[in-house]
């Protein structure tokens, strides 16, 4: 037989448990209001170089497929396509390389070259956008940095507002010259039902 709890104890283990709790939901919402706010401002960013966005859509491939794209921008230079990469920490990469590698506070992991789905990302647009120029970004978090030096094509969240002009919304006759392939490029894509 086990010997009871005085009331006493009974009530120190459940301010501790409680504690402990309201510490980890605490630490939970945190790092989930924190995330959201990082993701807010990304996509502000990213808005404020297009007169038109499209977000996680479907376009034909060329080949009897579609591809998913994680953003399209319709830019003052063409179209934009951009795909966003969080890898937190210290990341190295190459043209060449087939992998990319990071090394954050708490692993290292690798993950495959981003450049290549961009290519067939920005293949695809170009298909449906004609003369049109179709340029492409991988856009990484403010989590990751590069201490060796950036690959073709990437580029910091808070490096795309230097690359690209911030625009005017609401003056689209700057884009005037692109907006039938525009209409063109919306009209074939679709939104993708499996992405969040």
């Amino acid at each position: 037989m086990q010997p009871e709890l005085s009331p006493e104890l009974e009530l120190v283990i459940v301010a501790v448990v409680a504690v402990l709790l309201v510490a980890v939901l605490g630490r939970w919402l945190y790092v989930f209001l924190r995330r959201r706010s990082m993701q807010r401002r990304s996509e502000a960013t990213i808005a404020s170089i297009a007169y038109d966005v499209l977000r996680n859509v479907l376009v034909p491939n060329g080949m009897g497929g579609h591809i998913h794209l994680h953003y399209l921008l319709l830019t003052e230079r063409g179209l934009l396509v951009i795909d966003v990469v969080d890898a937190p920490g210290a990341v190295f990469g190459g043209d060449q390389m087939t992998e990319w590698t990071a090394i954050g506070k708490k692993r290292r992991y690798t993950f495959q070259n981003p450049q290549h789905a961009l290519y067939d990302r920005m293949a695809a647009v170009q298909s449906l956008a004609g003369e049109v120029p179709v340029e492409g970004r991988i856009v990484f978090s403010m989590r990751s940095e590069f201490p060796k030096g950036k690959p073709r094509y990437v580029v910091r969240i808070d490096g795309l507002q230097a690359e690209f002009t911030v625009v005017d919304a609401s003056h689209i006759s700057a884009a005037a010259a692109f907006a039938d392939v525009w209409q063109k490029v919306k009209g074939s894509s679709e939104p993708n039902p499996l992405a969040a």
